[in-house]
C-alpha cells in the first residue's frame, strides 16, 4: 500500500511557496510561477485600501479599524474648512471593529448620552466641546484604543458634518439647521466602504461634541443630512475622531 502525504501551509507566505518549488518550474512571461501569482494576487487583493473622494476631501479605509480623511481647503456646508488630516473610528459607540470582513460587530450601535443634564456640566463654555467624562459620549471615546491610537475624542460638529453626503447631490454638504437636510428624497447615504450601515441599512442620529447653548447640543441626522440641536440628556450614536 503506498500512502500518499500531501503538506498544506495555509498560512506561509508567497515566499514560502517560492522557495520550495521545484529547481525549474514553468514560468510565466513575468517570471512567477503558476503557483506564486495567484498567492501575491490574494494577498494585495486583501491588503487593497478603499477610498472615496467628495469635494472636500477623501476618506481612505486603512483596513485596521479606521478612517484616514484628507481634507481639501474650502466653503462646505457654509463653514469654512482648511486642509485638515482627520482619522475617524469606522465604528460607533458600543460596537467592536472585525479584522476579518473589516466589519463592525454588532451591527447595529448602541448609544450615549451628551450629559446627564441639560446643562453646561459636561461641556467647556469657553470651546463648548465636551470635556467630561459624565458625558458617556466623552467617555467612550476617551477611552478607546484604537488602529494604534489612544487620543480619541468626539468628532466636532464641523468634523462630523464632513461625513455627510446627500445622494443626490454629493457636491456639498446641508448647511447647519436646516431640517430639510438633503432634502425629501436627496437621502444621506453612507460608502458602505467606508462606514459601515446598521443592520435597518440606515443610520439614525450621532452627537457631536459641539454645544449650541446651556441646555442643547448639536448632533447630525443622517437619515436627512441635517446638521441640528436638542436637549443633551438624550441619547444617540457617537463617531469618535482622532487628530491627525
Amino acid at each position: 500500500m503506498v500512502w500518499l502525504l500531501i503538506f498544506v501551509c495555509i498560512s506561509c507566505s508567497p515566499l514560502y511557496y517560492f522557495i520550495f518549488q521545484t529547481q525549474n518550474p514553468e514560468k510565466d512571461s513575468m517570471g512567477l510561477t503558476p503557483l506564486l501569482l495567484p498567492l501575491i494576487t490574494l494577498q494585495l487583493s486583501a491588503q487593497s485600501i478603499q477610498s472615496v473622494t467628495y469635494p472636500w476631501g477623501t476618506f481612505t479605509d486603512n483596513q485596521d479599524g479606521t478612517i484616514r480623511f484628507l481634507g481639501t481647503a474650502g466653503t462646505f456646508g457654509g463653514q469654512l474648512y482648511s486642509e485638515t488630516t482627520l482619522t475617524y473610528a469606522k465604528c460607533s459607540i458600543g460596537q467592536t471593529w472585525i479584522r476579518e470582513g473589516n466589519s463592525c460587530s454588532p451591527e447595529i450601535p448602541s448609544t450615549g448620552l451628551y450629559c446627564p443634564t441639560n446643562n453646561n456640566d459636561c461641556n467647556d463654555i469657553g470651546t463648548s466641546l465636551l470635556n467630561n467624562p459624565l458625558s458617556t459620549a466623552y467617555a467612550y471615546c476617551d477611552s478607546l484604543e484604537l488602529g494604534g491610537r489612544s487620543n480619541w475624542r468626539v468628532a466636532t460638529k464641523n468634523e462630523l458634518k464632513l461625513t455627510i453626503a446627500c445622494s443626490d447631490n454629493p457636491t456639498d454638504i446641508p448647511i447647519d439647521n436646516n431640517v430639510a437636510g438633503c432634502g425629501s428624497i436627496k437621502r444621506y447615504f453612507l460608502n458602505t466602504n467606508i462606514f459601515q450601515l446598521t443592520g435597518t441599512g440606515s443610520i439614525g442620529t450621532y452627537w457631536t461634541a459641539t454645544s449650541q447653548s446651556s441646555g442643547i447640543a448639536l448632533y447630525v441626522d443622517y437619515t436627512t443630512g441635517s446638521t441640528t440641536g436638542s436637549g443633551k440628556a438624550l441619547a444617540r450614536q457617537v463617531r469618535c475622531v482622532s487628530v491627525p
